[in-house]
């Protein structure tokens, strides 16, 4: 993970950089379903887009194994994105 401290980015907005997998989330409630995670150096994150519905599929889903920056906010163990792009590996 890496935080971008940009002066022009809203207060408690970051931009971090990691690999997106698909994985259960809530296994053995009723909750559980499949969704996408931004797997960083410094954790993992349930990632999706900050004005989308949670309800929905995410739009994140058909990018699963490619790295990514994306910015956005954390809330507790949710990562809400407001923009992210594909990135090279090796980079």
């Amino acid at each position: 993970m890496s935080a971008d401290n940009n002066k022009d980015k809203q207060p408690g907005t970051v931009t971090m950089r990691g690999r997106l997998a698909l994985r259960i989330f809530g296994m053995h409630s009723k909750s559980e379903h499949l969704a996408v995670y931004l797997a960083t150096d410094d954790g993992d994150y349930l990632i999706r887009p900050a004005a989308g519905n949670p309800f929905m599929e995410n739009p994140l889903m058909p990018m699963a194994g490619k790295m990514i920056t994306a910015t956005g906010t954390i809330v507790d163990y949710v990562f809400l994105v407001t923009s992210w792009k594909e990135v090279n590996d090796a980079v």
